[in-house]
């Protein structure tokens, strides 16, 4: 099987953040364009965040996720829907996967990844494409399962049973992690995390899975594995290119 190439859709990049269900179609459209010109040298897992569509009906029941766990499922699975689409229009063969159908969490933590179905589609070239999810947790019960988390345990898990995991890319709105003067922070690491995490530039809209700095944190894990995790705005042209990006780890 070719390597391995796990990208995560930001929801700000794929939807309009600060207002309700609006996707952003046109850069939709170009991230798929930007995917078929790679899936011949790269297996592709595809995450797509909650964006406009997840977090705000998320934070409305975020007391009570039991309650609402019908309307945000719709919605991320709306805004999923809508990435498959543009996939299959440029020409690609791609399929949703939801992750509390493969995946057991305890204590936020993952316990069991359900590997076979992911293996399946790679063999049939078909992209998996994972939305944000609900998940219900041994210990805590029904809680959000951020893609920023959930692609990290993924790579993790391919990781130890062999497969060959080239890049881990998170496409988004920024050039990088930004301070706050909106400057670049071109290398974190385990050893410098602590000095910058104060600068992290919080962006715009409701974000209901930690932002930037936990989607840092979760990159972090993987410091020692060999896999490079980059955080780039939209998508790279050149994936040995981290110009106007950050390299974690």
């Amino acid at each position: 099987m070719k390597k391995l190439l796990l990208v995560k859709f930001g929801g700000s990049l794929i939807s309009v953040k600060t207002k309700t269900n609006r996707a952003k179609n046109g850069e939709i459209n170009k991230l798929s364009g930007r995917i078929k010109k790679i899936q011949k040298n790269y297996s592709v897992i595809i995450f797509t965040g909650a964006g406009g569509f997840g977090h705000p009906v998320a934070a409305k029941y975020k007391n009570n996720l039991e309650e609402g766990l019908p309307e945000i499922k719709k919605a991320v699975k709306e805004l999923n829907k809508i990435v498959v689409e543009s996939l299959t229009n440029s020409g690609l063969k791609a399929q949703t996967v939801e992750p509390d159908k493969i995946a057991r969490y305890e204590n936020g933590s993952l316990l069991e990844l359900s590997k076979e179905k992911i293996i399946e589609l790679l063999e049939k070239n078909i992209i998996p494409v994972f939305h944000a999810d609900l998940i219900r947790d041994k210990r805590l019960g029904v809680s959000v399962l951020s893609m920023d988390k959930f692609l990290i345990d993924v790579a993790v898990d391919f990781k130890k049973i062999g497969f060959s995991v080239d890049q881990i890319i998170f496409s988004g709105t920024t050039p990088g992690v930004v301070d706050g003067s909106g400057r670049t922070i071109q290398t974190i690491t385990k050893d410098n995390f602590k000095r910058i995490e104060t600068v992290f530039y919080k962006g715009k809209g409701i974000d209901v899975s930690g932002g930037m700095r936990y989607k840092v944190e979760q990159c972090l894990r993987l410091s020692g594995t060999g896999i490079n995790c980059i955080i780039t705005k939209g998508f790279p042209a050149d994936l040995d290119s981290d110009s106007g990006s950050t390299v974690v780890g």
